[in-house]
């Protein structure tokens, strides 16, 4: 007889792993293209010293030497507060369930999700969380279901060379940044809606006019321009569901 109590089963780490390779691939080579623009663009002196301090800052990010000073520096973190240790203690035993989590630095920062991660082990809460939690809007139980996801997409989220991918895509994600504000203030404009909804079509026109002038190059651009609008939010929100799912703490356990 069959049971009729069922669970979905989890998909695996190499899936995860292939997941999250399809988000990070994408940025790295988008920033290694930048970064070759900007060397060029640089006197070789200049240029020399800066490519000696990047392979050195990418050389400790990998490693995980300095990684505090590291999340402090990238992410704005900082350390919680005499008022607000004490709170987030009791939340943070409640969450370990008497798991190793030593390895594990819980940081403050004033943007991003409510609870995100920082390297191989630091978590990340946002301020406005930690705020409402000591002002007993959110209460310690609440607090720990967050610290536990927070420990989860650490364990779960293939997070040991995260901070090497951030330094190295620092260039793509200045750009990505201020592409996206502008595009808040002119998503009011319905043609730019209709035109970024009609890219593909727009796309193809073009790739079909360069390639009958045989201009290789651009028409090179184009598509990968067109497959990276498509295949990056997609793979984003398929890690982030994976992700999501694999934090979540396995009843069978």
């Amino acid at each position: 007889m069959t049971n009729p109590i069922t669970t979905t089963p989890r998909r695996s780490k190499a899936f995860g792993l292939l997941l999250k390779a399809a988000v990070v691939i994408p940025d790295l080579i988008i920033a290694s293209l930048l970064w070759l623009m900007i060397l060029a663009l640089l006197p070789p002196a200049v240029a020399f010293l800066a490519t000696i301090l990047g392979i050195t800052s990418a050389a400790l990010a990998a490693t995980g030497l300095g990684a505090d000073a590291v999340v402090r520096v990238l992410y704005r973190a900082r350390r919680p507060t005499a008022s607000e240790a004490p709170r987030l203690a009791v939340a943070w035993r409640i969450a370990i369930h008497h798991s190793d989590t030593s390895d594990v630095t819980l940081r403050i920062v004033t943007h991003g999700p409510p609870i995100a991660t920082g390297g191989r082990r630091h978590l990340l809460m946002r301020r406005d969380i930690v705020d409402a939690y000591v002002a007993n809007g959110i209460n310690a139980h609440q607090m720990a279901a967050l610290i536990a996801q927070g420990i989860g997409r650490l364990r779960s989220g293939h997070t040991r060379f995260d901070l090497l991918w951030t330094i190295w895509t620092i260039p793509w994600d200045i750009i990505r940044g201020l592409a996206r504000a502008i595009g808040h203030r002119l998503v009011w404009i319905p043609l730019v809606q209709f035109a970024w909804r009609m890219r593909f079509l727009v796309g193809l026109i073009a790739l079909v006019l360069e390639a009958q002038a045989g201009r290789w190059v651009s028409l090179i651009v184009i598509a990968a321009f067109l497959t990276f609008s498509y295949a990056m939010p997609f793979s984003r929100r398929a890690w982030e569901e994976w992700l999501t799912e694999a934090a979540q703490p396995n009843p069978a356990r």
